[in-house]
């Protein structure tokens, strides 16, 4: 991606009148960034949605809702490859359009199935997708205006939705005029499929001769994203398997199911961006311009729908297959149950032959391979419980993956010297180093769960030590693979290593400090997960590094607290009570300083040893580490709101909560440039490491630190989402305080880049003054005040920030 401080917008030449301006970017925009975290919560919601049908409906259901979704999408895939969606009024648009789909992510359990008592659930989805649907046209007629040659295609690009949306009008209302049934059911599905019908035929309506492929770098990032949004759901769906509030118990089968559904997911991932990305990515670089476009709209416009369906599929499996066990009880499937996990990968696995033979005309041995092997084994996994076929699916994908490295070696080594150079074009993360932040978007979630478990003010600083210990092991990650680039292998094994005990973190974090009947310690299994994740770093970046003397003196270094810590951390969970009492001053003491000397050991390294081979990389990663912590307060709002029916009140705070949470990372986005401009002043290695380590390491800890907070006041005090036991009161204070501490933290970064601030400080003041006031309002009309106080801080504020023109150019 090329969405941090390190972009480079280059001018190009001047397109020829009458051609729609190309997009000179080579990555994916801040805008398109958030855009897409939406995303998550609308797949989280599609597999709500099918788990509460029969078979056939779940499955046709589900289908057309991610058809829709898919359609959306899209609009702004190809609009923001013509034009950059990050400059002028644009991004109010993308942001307009993120609060549209947000709306239809909350409709979607009531799209077929409206509930009595609120705004009709089918109206809303559709009134919402039509919005999002309008938005990428209007960007694109924008653009087109008094240019002879692209108008007409631009007008006949409204053709499809024009056909579209009375038939998805009428699939809205027809519950309201027909009498309940299951002929009107069908009816209902029967005028949603036509409608998609159209408005996909309509894709080829503007022309690919017309509108030309204008970076292919953008274009395949885009779709790297969304498949990666698609993964990190399947990841979600493990950890929250039985609900988001953490109160079941942790067993052996619980663990050892979330291990078993992350190796699925991790070949999954495996046989898409193994190869058949970067491969995909040199045909269509290499492909004339006049053939690119129709290449680029089969091979990714269609052809990776049923990937991203046998995704979703495969999710829904997996939250049935883990989800549904009682506690001490093999849970056994239901006929079609292993035929949906199954079916999953089997759709995946087509969907990624037809994508590589489109656009490569290549059939890759794995896939086929793992076709054959799967379909095999839908028969007995239908007599196994469901840990069992989980264990035949996991078990046959990792034969695949050994017939790679053993039988097929000689052609998988050719075809990875073959796309080498494409696969290490990514700027600020690799597809592996996106696949563990989707991890910690899950954990970030479960920090808020802690939270709401134990609603109180000791509730909220304990999720805050939580998130101090996830915030490090972060961090530490980060810093190796910015400091070793070309890990190989090696990183892809890491990284696993690190999701798959991030991940059993996540699941036993909302018991950290209390233990449940009848389950295993929680406590204990966070220390554990957390200290082999620091040790892993350790030991991998001791491996890397081990023949280079200036940088093994940091990894000795960080050894030592990183082992102090984890023996108080062990000592405090010796120490805490079993009975459900309150931690004692032994334990609490041990936490605290445990945390103090692990995440503070990063002063002990000292500045000259944070080196960084890429300032642009480095920034990049903190970039996308603050739209995690976004993403996962754009999940709680949406967990705070989805509770149907819904309602105005529901409307207005989705719409609301949009729009803080997009003033905050607007309010971000700045900050962001005026770092990267004080690194290229800086001229000694002693001197930029200082800054990576204050700036980013510690200072962007209390800014994610605020988000959480925000994430955990929008959770608890939102129409319909409000925790039963939850004061109104803290959730207001706790959503204000993140606000501040955000706001706060933004001011630091800035002084510690030694900048002016001038009047953005003036009005970051009075916002901090104005926020404490908003807790005597109502929910709603204290989200008014700070979503326009917010707004007004950041147009009066902008004009001490710089443009996001500005370039960083690395320095070693």
């Amino acid at each position: 991606m090329n969405g941090g401080a390190g972009e480079t917008a280059s001018p190009g030449p001047t397109p020829p009148d009458g051609q729609i301006k190309v997009a000179t970017h080579g990555g994916v925009t801040r805008s398109e960034l958030f855009l897409d975290l939406v995303f998550v919560f609308a797949f989280i919601n599609v597999t709500r949605l099918m788990s509460e049908r029969s078979a056939l409906d779940a499955l046709l259901q589900g289908a057309v809702v991610v058809l829709l979704l898919w359609r959306s999408w899209v609009g702004y895939a190809w609009a923001g490859n013509l034009v950059r969606l990050d400059r002028g009024g644009r991004p109010v648009v993308v942001f307009a359009a993120a609060t549209a789909i947000l709306l239809v992510a909350v409709a979607i359990p009531e799209v077929f199935v409206d509930q009595p008592g609120g705004l009709s659930g089918p109206l809303v989805f559709v009134g919402g997708f039509l919005a999002a649907r309008v938005g990428s046209l209007l960007i694109i007629a924008r653009e087109q205006r008094g240019s002879a040659n692209s108008a007409a295609p631009a007008r006949r690009a409204w053709l499809p939705l024009a056909g579209s949306a009375p038939l998805l009008l009428s699939a809205a209302l027809l519950p309201y005029q027909l009498p309940a049934g299951r002929r009107t059911e069908v009816l209902q599905l029967l005028l949603f499929g036509v409608a998609i019908v159209v408005d996909y035929a309509g894709l080829r309506a503007p022309g690919t001769g017309s509108w030309q492929l204008t970076s292919v770098r953008h274009w395949v990032e885009r779709h790297n994203l969304i498949m990666l949004i698609a993964l990190g759901e399947t990841i979600i769906s493990i950890g929250t398997s039985r609900g988001f509030i953490g109160d079941d118990p942790i067993t052996w089968s619980v663990l050892a199911g979330s291990a078993l559904g992350l190796v699925v997911v991790a070949f999954l991932w495996w046989a898409y961006f193994d190869i058949a990305s970067p491969r995909a990515e040199q045909a269509l670089d290499a492909t004339p311009a006049a053939a690119r476009s129709r290449l680029a709209r089969d091979a990714y416009t269609f052809l990776h729908l049923p990937m991203i369906g046998g995704l979703i599929l495969v999710a829904f499996g997996l939250k049935k297959a883990l989800g549904g066990a009682k506690v001490g009880h093999p849970d056994h499937w239901d006929v079609a149950e292993p035929a949906v996990l199954y079916g999953g990968v089997i759709l995946y696995l087509l969907g990624l032959l037809a994508f590589e033979w489109r656009i490569v005309r290549r059939v890759g041995r794995g896939p086929v391979l793992g076709l054959v092997l799967v379909a095999l084994l839908i028969t007995p996994a239908r007599h196994l419980t469901a840990l069992g076929s989980l264990t035949l699916l996991a078990g046959a994908l990792v034969c695949v993956v050994l017939a790679h490295v053993t039988v097929l070696r000689r052609r998988h080594r050719q075809l990875h010297r073959a796309v080498a150079v494409t696969a290490g074009q990514e700027v600020d993360a690799t597809p592996e180093e996106l696949f563990l932040d989707l991890a910690f978007v899950y954990a970030f979630i479960q920090v808020t769960v802690l939270m709401t478990r134990h609603p109180s003010a000791v509730g909220v600083l304990q999720g805050l030590a939580v998130l101090a210990l996830l915030w490090w092991s972060w961090v530490n990650y980060t810093w190796f693979t910015t400091t070793i680039r070309n890990a190989g292998t090696l990183l892809r094994l890491i990284v696993l290593a690190a999701v798959a005990l991030i991940l059993m973190l996540g699941v036993a974090i909302p018991q950290t400090f209390s233990y449940v009947p009848r389950g295993l310690p929680a406590p204990l299994i966070v220390v554990t997960a957390y200290g082999a994740v620091r040790l892993l770093h350790l030991v991998v970046f001791w491996l890397a590094v081990r023949h280079d003397a200036a940088l093994r003196t940091p990894v000795i270094l960080a050894a030592a607290p990183t082992g102090v810590g984890m023996a108080l951390l062990l000592c405090a969970v010796l120490t805490a009570p079993t009975t459900g009492d309150p931690l004692t001053p032994l334990t609490t003491v041990c936490w605290v300083v445990a945390i103090v000397i692990d995440v503070g050991g990063g002063y002990l390294i000292g500045a000259r040893n944070w080196r960084l081979h890429s300032v642009s990389r480095w920034m990049g990663r903190f970039n996308l580490v603050i739209l995690v912590a976004l993403g996962q307060a754009v999940v709680s709002t949406g967990i705070a709101v989805g509770d149907p029916p819904i309602s105005i009140a529901t409307l207005g705070a989705v719409a609301l909560s949009a729009g803080l949470l997009s003033a905050l990372w607007w309010t971000y986005v700045g900050t962001d440039v005026v770092v990267g401009q004080r690194f290229a002043e800086l001229a000694t290695t002693r001197q930029r490491g200082a800054l990576a380590r204050d700036a980013y390491a510690y200072l962007h800890l209390l800014l994610v630190g605020g988000l959480v907070l925000v994430a955990f006041g929008l959770r608890t005090t939102l129409p319909q989402g409000r925790h039963a036991s939850t004061p109104m009161m803290l959730g207001q204070l706790t959503l204000v305080c993140g606000i501040i501490v955000f706001l706060l933290a933004d001011h630091l970064v800035w002084r510690r880049a030694h900048r002016r601030v001038g009047r953005r400080w003036a009005v970051i003041l009075v916002v901090v003054a104005l926020a404490p006031v908003t807790t005597m309002l109502p929910t709603l009309w204290a989200l008014v005040v700070l979503t326009v106080a917010l707004l007004a801080a950041h147009v009066f504020g902008r004009s001490a920030t710089p443009p996001l023109e500005t370039v960083l150019t690395d320095r070693a």
